[in-house]
């Protein structure tokens, strides 16, 4: 057996790449976040209590603000998520589907439970609705870090089975 075909090392350089994909993240949305917070603090304080005298206008400050939350929203959450360590759940499997976020990009996603879970190929390869499954991820931006499936408990297995 191949070091490569290992399931423990697969299931570890999977997290190292789910996790080097958070700090890109962090990195590309971080920035910009904060020059545009930045402007927003400085043309807000202009606008509120100077009078506007260095060009703060009402207009520029709401349009600083709706940028400054969208810049924060990827790169904080981003952020949180790398800091923290990924949630574990288990749950069946009620919804599988896939969609294209760009020519090349395809993106998959699983609902487990009221949890809208998005990964890739490689780790919802033979998941499909109705399993039940254990889902390793993190919390804040919902991306899967790793799926298993289970053999369901078996008070759920006996509801599920139809009546007769």
């Amino acid at each position: 057996m191949n070091w490569h075909d290992d399931p423990i090392l697969a299931k570890e350089r999977y997290h190292a790449g789910v996790r080097g994909k958070l700090l890109r993240s962090t990195l590309i949305w971080g920035p910009p976040f904060l020059l545009v917070f930045g402007a927003l603090l400085f043309f807000g304080f202009d606008r509120a209590f100077m009078g506007g005298d260095h060009g703060g206008t009402w207009f520029l400050v709401i349009v600083l603000g709706i940028l400054s939350l969208l810049f924060g929203f990827q790169a904080i959450g981003s952020l949180r998520d790398y800091l923290s360590k990924p949630v574990t759940a288990e749950g069946r499997v009620t919804r599988r589907w896939a969609r294209s976020d760009s020519f090349v990009i395809k993106t998959h996603y699983i609902r487990l439970g009221k949890q809208i879970l998005r990964g890739d190929q490689i780790v919802l390869d033979g998941i499909k609705e109705g399993d039940y499954i254990e889902a390793s991820y993190y919390p804040k931006s919902a991306v899967l870090v790793w799926v298993e499936k289970k053999e369901a408990p078996k008070q759920e297995a006996e509801a599920a089975l139809p009546a007769e």
